[in-house]
């Protein structure tokens, strides 16, 4: 996607040449036709590229903030109320681009591999006791495999 759309940019690192995509620019391939057979021929599904425009109207809106200075709450709200987007993704996204420390995707392939043969509700019972820290444990257990 950032190699057929990104934004062409000089960095001085051999193969970093681009930057991903405005939401504008995402926004504009919906005027040539559906989202879908512009990230389509990428390898992104339909219902992928339709969150991905989804995503680019919020930001383009100003209805999105998902740095570090944003409650992660807020966050998290904003983000599943975006189709396509469910509390995997969203404590994904918390954890990563907004450096919440207590971010935890449970429902992670890894980390139920990690604590196997616990439930997803098991696994969040024995979270609570590494708040407010649940990121780093996430990490841990992704490298404990």
């Amino acid at each position: 996607m950032v190699q057929a759309h990104g934004i062409p940019v000089e960095t001085g690192i051999a193969g970093l040449t681009r930057a991903f995509p405005a939401p504008e620019t995402i926004m504009a391939l919906e005027g040539a036709g559906a989202i879908g057979d512009h990230l389509g021929p990428l390898g992104i599904t339909g219902a992928r590229a339709r969150t991905i425009l989804a995503l680019a109207r919020l930001f383009a809106a100003g209805d999105a903030d998902f740095g570090h200075s944003a409650p992660p709450e807020d966050g998290i709200k904003t983000l599943l109320a975006v189709p396509g987007i469910g509390m995997w993704t969203a404590h994904y996204i918390a954890m990563r681009a907004m450096g919440w420390p207590d971010a935890f995707p449970h429902t992670d392939h890894g980390v139920r591999k990690a604590l196997a043969p616990r439930t997803p509700e098991q696994i969040l019972a024995l979270a609570e006791s590494w708040r407010p820290w649940r990121a780093y444990a996430t990490i841990n257990l992704w490298n404990s495999l």
